[in-house]
């Protein structure tokens, strides 16, 4: 059995069409046709199925991932027991929540592809719900995100520190009261997905406080919530790091309520028992220098006193 085959199945899995594979492994796609061809007739099954434009995996294929992906992960540690001292090298895939990949990880990216120029680092935003099933399956080596019951079985799992999630809207929004319970408000919340942490927690605390809304605009990235928010379509709830700017120079304000300043917790997690690889040391140890002081209202926002910390913040 060959091992580029199991790494083409691995990677057509991972991409979700053999084309995107293809790009990926530098290939033309007519060759991961007939490497997977190749590794169905040793198997005597078939792995894929379409379904529309995407591949998905048969009973069988769903079956042998997990080994595979183990067998490559061997393959990998016996590549790097070759190598002189212990040279970062190979792949590193890191699964990540959107809002630290975006506002957060530049500076470790940056360290990481200086000191380790063979790793072919590959860096994904993912749902926070769905970064533990990616390192439980090996679809990824390291998964950081905020804690969402991540099961402590399964994984290790580091604290990165914590951050304030704070309720965030233009300064011309007009309904900034969200602590008087049992309201039927006129404004939107722009948020993300539905499974996202922070819509989540937000969701709970409006339910408990039996505070109503009048729609809720779901979007799939940051900045364009946030730039919703700054027009003035709605409020948010969000991190404050990934804000600061807009909130230094009064873009966007903080409103105050009981939800708004509570601290998420960060994390990173991967497979309990397997082998920490060098490249996987190395994104450890940088992912700890930049977390290692989060930051807070006391580091990011203005003296509630200055007429910054008052401009930033409706009563």
């Amino acid at each position: 059995m060959e091992l580029k085959n199991l790494r083409t199945f691995q990677t057509v899995v991972d991409q979700g069409s053999y084309g995107k594979a293809a790009e990926r492994l530098g290939c033309a796609q007519s060759t991961i046709t007939v490497q997977i061809q190749q590794l169905e007739e040793e198997l005597g099954v078939p792995l894929f199925e379409r379904v529309g434009r995407r591949m998905v995996l048969t009973e069988a294929g769903e079956r042998m991932l997990p080994q595979a992906r183990e067998l490559l992960a061997a393959a990998d540690r016996l590549l790097e027991c070759g190598r002189t001292g212990r040279v970062p090298a190979g792949t590193l895939r890191v699964d990540m929540a959107e809002t630290l990949l975006c506002y957060r990880m530049q500076p470790v990216i940056r360290a990481f592809r200086e000191r380790a120029p063979q790793v072919r680092l590959i860096v994904r935003s993912c749902n926070c719900m769905k970064i533990p099933q990616g390192v439980r399956s090996g679809a990824c080596d390291l998964g950081v995100g905020y804690d969402m019951d991540w099961n402590r079985e399964a994984l290790e799992v580091e604290s990165m520190g914590s951050y304030d999630i704070v309720l965030l809207a233009s300064p011309d929004f007009v309904e900034p009261d969200f602590t008087t319970p049992g309201q039927r408000k006129a404004v939107s919340l722009v948020t993300d997905e539905p499974d996202s942490i922070f819509r989540r927690r937000l969701e709970d605390y409006l339910r408990r406080r039996e505070i109503e809304l009048d729609v809720t605009l779901e979007l799939w990235s940051i900045e364009t919530i946030k730039r919703c928010v700054m027009s003035n379509l709605g409020f948010t709830y969000l991190p404050r790091f990934v804000a600061e700017e807009e909130l230094a120079d009064g873009r966007l304000v903080e409103l105050e309520a009981p939800v708004s300043g509570v601290p998420a917790p960060a994390l990173c997690a991967w497979r309990k028992g397997r082998w920490v690889t060098p490249a996987m040391e190395l994104f450890l140890e940088l992912l700890r220098e930049e977390l290692a002081e989060p930051l807070t209202a006391a580091a990011s926002a203005p003296a509630p006193g200055s007429a910054a910390g008052r401009a930033c913040r409706l009563k």
